[in-house]
């Protein structure tokens, strides 16, 4: 059946058959692209997980007493999330629209835009929540974490990656040139990497910005990560946050790009 005669139907198997050619294509280049992944982290997590965790005995994170290790490995699971998915979401789909052009291509064929960008947000936040769970499980491997804990975030971690992938590809489908990613990069991803608390607590914030900074969608998923990491009292209002970024972002991202692509 042709696509434009089912404009509202979706086909699962055909999304993962897209986000299976986006894997084959990852996996020819398999050691570059794990080490592009989860690189970053990495070297967050030994700076500061190891580093600088040395200098600081504890923290008070909602009145519990908290080693800063324990607190930033919860953290850099959660700035993992947001940075990869980002990247991923904004140059990646960019790339694969403006100059490589994959999705007119694969929407010449029986799969439809709409399987071809869903295929490409689920691509988007497979990288990224790959870059978390990796995280988690050395943290949970050196008893830093609840040990299986990160099994118990994989629901977490594909909501943290699907919201912050589509804020990248929201992101592409605005931008006319590739250099214009760097204007959401610099004004609201690197600002929540800094001052959403995954290096110190938001309550150490001037009062006026924390209310701000708490509906931000990394903070929300920080403390999530937080409660089922460390065995914390779950936050139910950070799920809220989180889960009113996701229900905005990834329909806005999906509509956005197939704007841009359908002219």
């Amino acid at each position: 059946m042709p696509p434009s005669s089912r404009p509202l139907a979706l086909n699962p198997r055909d999304i993962f058959r897209v986000w299976l050619r986006y894997f084959a294509v990852f996996r020819k280049s398999l050691l570059y692209g794990v080490t592009v992944t989860v690189t970053q982290p990495l070297l967050f997590l030994l700076a500061f997980g190891f580093g600088l965790a040395s200098l600081i005995p504890g923290v008070d994170y909602r009145g519990v007493e908290l080693g800063y290790r324990e607190f930033v490995f919860a953290g850099i699971i959660a700035q993992a999330l947001l940075l990869q998915g980002y990247f991923e979401g904004a140059f990646g789909s960019f790339v694969r629209m403006y100059y490589q052009r994959v999705f007119q291509s694969v929407a010449v064929t029986p799969v439809t835009l709409r399987e071809v960008l869903w295929a490409e947000l689920l691509w988007d936040a497979s990288r990224a929540s790959f870059s978390a769970l990796v995280i988690a499980g050395i943290g949970s491997a050196l008893g830093i974490l609840d040990p299986w804990s990160w099994l118990r975030l994989v629901p977490v971690v594909v909501v943290g990656g699907l919201t912050f992938s589509a804020l990248g590809v929201l992101s592409a489908a605005f931008a006319r040139t590739i250099e214009e990613l760097n204007y959401p990069q610099y004004f609201l991803v690197f600002p929540m990497f800094v001052f959403c608390g995954i290096f110190y607590p938001i309550a150490n914030l001037p009062v006026w910005i924390q209310p701000v900074v708490q509906l931000l969608p990394l903070a929300g998923l920080a403390d999530l990560v937080r409660s089922i990491t460390l065995g914390l009292p779950f936050q139910w209002g950070s799920l809220t946050v989180l889960l009113v970024w996701f229900v905005v972002l990834v329909p806005a991202a999906h509509r956005a790009m197939t704007r841009r692509l359908v002219k």
